[in-house]
């Protein structure tokens, strides 16, 4: 057996760690960094580039590269439309109704692009350790479906990861927060990350943490404020230039990566300055797009998404029957939280402290080691009560759902009901088992249905048929019939399908696996890659250091060689190619040294 990890997949970044006897590590990936963006660059050939490399290609090639795969896990493709208006690539429709995304002539299903980041991962892991990593455990956020949470799963077996457990992304931050600590407290974990928001209510007691309440929203994040300011940036260009560029993807990328920087730059500034020079060019020459983004207007254009989240705190505590001041500490979980104006708001709301001696970014992680030692023995258990987010029910007569055990119900759990024929000397019964909180069946998810047969002729109301629901400890949930007068039962495994048998899950794995030795290079090749990688970095930084010094000349060549060198990195495997690259690279980057008085600025 290979060593257990534990996984936050994100949004917008991931991270793993892993437990070193009591201490959680977390595992530095193969670029040195202690994230990897969640996002896979696929090139014409097929090839996948997956982490800080794929996410530098995003302004060159956006529809080739592929962001927030997240957002569409286990999702039905009409669900989804709000999400595809976040993305620069083609998002399709298959057959049985799901979401892929469409890259040439080939599809690739979430799951598939959420194993090339999860088998990047593995590979990060097993350098750093040395050892073979073949288990994880996986965190998903609260509010995901169970076909989310399956297609997640899924996407770990694709990985070739025997995926132990998967468990809700503000438990894991719980269990970090309890670990090696012996203090009684109710927490409230804030978690608003890149594409989804959750708030969960704990009760920590020594060595027991139970979740009293949990709420959230899967298509609220960080990517969903970057919109606010590119509508933002889209009217500033239109009001200058008289142009609409919105369909524009080269340019939409381009706008969602400078409103990124600028939402990050606010948090420590009160004002920051977009500029992006040759925006876009026509008969009338070069467009540009050049202005300034204060704090107060960003806080302006983002408020309602704030304030979202604030009401979803408020029903958080109203399910749990707790007032704000009843809770003693306030964890910040996800990038989207270190926002000034959210930790105004979520403060404002608790009148408590916020507990910052986690880093957002890692802190869900180190919860997945956590829970990956426990599974190992290595870690006291922690007795963890978690619960359930969506209601479950049975449809009843006037295709009503009636609802069997309610959300935020402790699990493990199971709950039984009578029910009973509609018509006189109905013979069958079919159990239709619904989850979500409308009172019409019709708006609730179906997670499967099975019949009852064979039950004795009576008139209608007179039949006692007992449905049993029980839900285990991973969110397994069985359901069970049995008439009561003839003995006959049935029963289902809710297996949560996302569109994929076990035969199709196999053959992706098996697929992956050979994918990712097909385009293992030599040495000499990743060490020139990692050569190329460095000298296009250090070009980004003289450009970022030197705009205000340079020509308009000089700034449109130094963006032409970087988008060459991106091209080539994920174009080409040849030593030859990356070779000259290479050399072309620090010929002009002595140009522009000489020119601009840089002297013995070095280019590595």
């Amino acid at each position: 057996m290979g060593k257990l990890i534990g996984i936050d997949l994100g949004t917008t970044n991931s991270v793993c760690a892993y437990m070193d006897r009591r201490d959680p590590i977390v595992i530095i990936n193969a670029e040195g960094g202690r994230i990897t963006p969640s996002v896979v660059g696929i090139s014409k050939n097929g090839e996948r580039f997956v982490g800080d490399i794929a996410k530098r290609q995003l302004l060159i090639n956006p529809e080739a590269t592929i962001h927030s795969i997240k957002r569409f896990m286990g999702r039905r493709y009409q669900d989804a439309e709000k999400d595809m208006a976040l993305v620069q690539y083609k998002v399709v429709e298959t057959k049985n109704g799901d979401t892929a995304v469409e890259i040439g002539d080939r599809r690739y299903l979430p799951q598939e692009i959420a194993a090339m980041i999860l088998q990047k991962l593995r590979k990060s892991a097993e350098d750093f350790l040395g050892e073979q990593v073949t288990e994880a455990v996986i965190t998903v956020p609260a509010y995901f479906t169970d076909r989310q949470r399956q297609a997640t799963k899924d996407a770990g077996t694709i990985a070739g990861l025997d995926v132990l457990r998967i468990i809700n992304e503000p438990t894991a931050a719980a269990l970090a927060y309890v670990h090696d600590r012996r203090k009684s407290s109710t927490i409230a974990v804030y978690d608003f990350g890149g594409g989804t928001f959750d708030i969960s209510i704990l009760e920590v007691d020594r060595d027991l943490a139970e979740v009293r309440a949990t709420r959230g929203n899967n298509q609220l994040g960080g990517a969903d404020i970057d919109r606010k300011v590119v509508d933002w940036l889209l009217e500033q260009f239109n009001r200058e230039h008289g142009i609409d560029v919105s369909e524009d993807k080269v340019v939409l990328q381009r706008l969602r990566d400078a409103a990124e920087r600028a939402k990050l730059e606010l948090s420590s500034a009160m004002e920051t300055d977009i500029h992006l020079p040759f925006l876009l060019a026509d008969a009338g020459g070069p467009k540009h797009l050049q202005c300034s983004l204060s704090r107060y207007t960003f806080e302006s254009l983002a408020q309602a998404l704030f304030d979202e989240t604030i009401e979803e705190c408020q029903r958080a505590l109203q399910d749990c029957r707790l007032a704000p001041d009843d809770v003693d500490e306030i964890i910040l979980v996800g990038g989207s939280s270190r926002i000034p104006k959210i930790q105004e708001m979520v403060k404002g709301l608790f009148e408590r402290p916020l507990n910052k001696t986690f880093n957002p970014d890692e802190v869900v992680a180190i919860g997945a080691a956590i829970q990956a030692g426990i599974l190992e023995g290595d870690v006291k258990a922690v007795t963890l009560l978690d619960v359930t987010n969506f209601s479950l029910g049975i449809e009843v007569e006037g295709r009503r759902a009636a609802k069997l055990i309610p959300k935020n119900t402790t699990i493990p759990a199971q709950k039984t009901q009578l029910v009973s024929t509609v018509v006189d000397n109905q013979r069958t019964v079919k159990i239709h088992v619904l989850q979500g909180e409308s009172p019409l069946a019709r708006e609730n998810v179906s997670l499967g249905e099975f019949e009852l047969q064979g039950i004795e002729p009576a008139p209608r109301g007179v039949p006692r048929i007992q449905v049993k629901f029980a839900i285990d400890a991973n969110g397994i949930v069985q359901v069970s019939a049995k008439d009561s007068r003839s003995g006959v039962s049935n029963a289902i495994t809710i297996d949560a399908p996302t569109g994929l048998s076990q035969m199709e899950i196999d053959q992706l794995r098996e697929e992956h696996a050979t994918q990712g030795a097909d385009v293992e290079e030599p040495e000499e090749v990743k060490q020139l890659r990692g050569q190329i990688e460095k000298q296009l970095v250090s070009l980004e930084s003289f450009l970022r250091d030197n705009r205000g010094f340079l020509q308009k000349k000089d700034v449109f060549e130094i963006e032409q060689a970087l988008k060459r060198g991106r091209m080539a990195l994920l174009k080409s495997s040849d030593k030859g190619n990356l070779d000259e690259l290479s050399m072309y690279l620090a010929r002009f980057f002595a140009h522009l040294a000489d020119k601009t008085g840089a002297g013995d600025t070095p280019i590595h």
